[in-house]
């Protein structure tokens, strides 16, 4: 860059002159030429690795393609099981001219479809809630319903027909019972809080079931009953009272306990025991008496899972139930089965009158309400028409929240059975148990 400018102001010969400059501009050129071969280079580099990755990609897509390839021939090698159901069929016209289409199954089979169903279980707290729990399995007649039984008196334990079984208190009563004690039922509940929330985790709606007045069922039955509502299950208490000629105290301890009880649950049902003179004759013995109150729990497991898990016209999910429900507080329950004419009507009557519940708590002020309408193939729309209709006319409430079910029962073949669960019930005044 230099040099040129100096060339031309030195006079050099003419000759000199000439072979200077072309000297210069050979150089001049030469490093041109390298530069340019340089971007050459540098352009072809770039080519070469966009070709490269281009490469790899067109490998790994070729192999994913073989692999496909091989993938197809295997499965066209094994022997082809004829799938008659598993496709939709072209539509056809049937007898009558209508188009009937062949629905296709579930490509997985069904029974897998257990691991969705709700688990409910009832459990038996104290010598009561382990004769009711006896009785239930003894009927043997309801489906996907587990059993448990919690009790400090370890020979009354042993009796109870289920392995589901746990002994409260260990160190506390040394399997003799409370005595009529609530304070160490509930200590008893509180020792063996753990293995008490180990057996009912994963339950989606647990039964409380317990006689309160006594020590066991009156002190251990609210701390199971939280232990629930810890546990996010949907948590109904069945709970019966004591009868008259048992005393005032057992009758105090009884209204203390169900006090205790009613926060913890999301629904109370209350069986005094002194409304059974109302639905027994006297030759009735003192265990089938019993049987009777036991029927109410009974029935009300049972008209919830038959709406759950039994085929039937209008079925419902769990959520349903939940909806109903959950912290409604008090609740009647009642079940009613007829036949013959007006069996439906007869039937929804008997529901809404049920004596063994007393008539302390008003129905029309229901705030939820589950009918289950069960029947056998006999069973008529206009007979479940006129059933809801006599039972939605009972609530007050414009805005309560009314569910209706109907399954189907072979056994029913002929009759028809209503079971009604009213929900947020309010009372008609200070009842027997003293409680609003």
């Amino acid at each position: 860059k230099w040099i040129y400018p100096i060339i031309q102001l030195v006079p050099f010969s003419t000759a000199l002159h000439k072979k200077a400059l072309k000297a210069l501009h050979r150089r001049q050129n030469v490093g041109k030429e390298e530069e340019e071969e340089e971007v050459d280079n540098k352009q072809q580099q770039q080519r070469h690795v966009n070709g490269s990755k281009k490469t790899r990609q067109d490998d790994v897509f070729q192999q994913l393609l073989d692999e496909q390839q091989e993938e197809d021939q295997e499965k066209s090698q094994e022997p082809q099981i004829p799938m008659k159901d598993q496709t939709l069929t072209k539509p056809e016209l049937n007898g009558h001219g209508d188009i009937s289409l062949q629905p296709s199954p579930f490509s997985k089979p069904a029974s897998h479809l257990h691991e969705f169903a709700p688990k409910i279980v009832v459990v038996g707290v104290g010598g009561a809630g382990g004769n009711a729990v006896n009785n239930m399995i003894a009927q043997g007649n309801l489906q996907q319903v587990e059993f448990a039984a919690f009790n400090t008196d370890a020979q009354h334990l042993s009796t109870v027909l289920t392995d589901n079984r746990l002994q409260m208190g260990v160190d506390l009563t040394h399997g003799l019972g409370c005595g009529a004690n609530p304070d160490a039922g509930r200590e008893a509940a509180e020792e063996c809080r753990e293995e008490i929330e180990e057996m009912l985790k994963g339950a989606h709606m647990v039964f409380i079931t317990a006689g309160m007045g006594g020590g066991t069922g009156t002190g251990a039955a609210p701390v199971v009953a939280d232990i629930c509502y810890n546990l996010g299950i949907l948590t109904v208490g069945v709970v019966t009272s004591p009868f008259s000629f048992e005393g005032t105290l057992r009758k105090r301890l009884a209204m203390e306990g169900i006090a205790r009880l009613k926060p913890v649950v999301d629904t109370l049902i209350v069986i005094p025991n002194q409304n059974l003179f109302s639905v027994i004759g006297e030759d009735t013995s003192f265990v089938d008496a019993f049987k009777v109150a036991d029927q109410v729990l009974l029935a009300g497991v049972k008209s919830i899972t038959d709406l759950m898990v039994s085929p039937g016209l209008i079925n419902l999910d769990f959520a349903d139930v939940q909806s109903i429900m959950h912290g409604m507080g008090n609740a009647l329950l009642g079940t009613g089965e007829a036949d013959g004419e007006d069996r439906a009507l007869q039937a929804a009557k008997e529901a809404l009158n049920n004596p063994l519940l007393g008539s302390t708590l008003n129905i029309s002020t229901a705030k939820g309400m589950l009918v289950n309408i069960s029947g056998g193939k006999d069973m008529t729309l206009m007979e479940v028409d006129k059933a809801a209709q006599m039972i939605t006319e009972q609530v007050q409430d414009e805005y309560a929240n009314i569910i209706f079910g109907s399954a189907y029962d072979e056994a029913l073949e002929g009759k028809i059975r209503v079971s009604v669960v009213a929900t947020g019930v309010e009372s008609l005044g200070e009842g027997e148990m003293g409680f609003q």
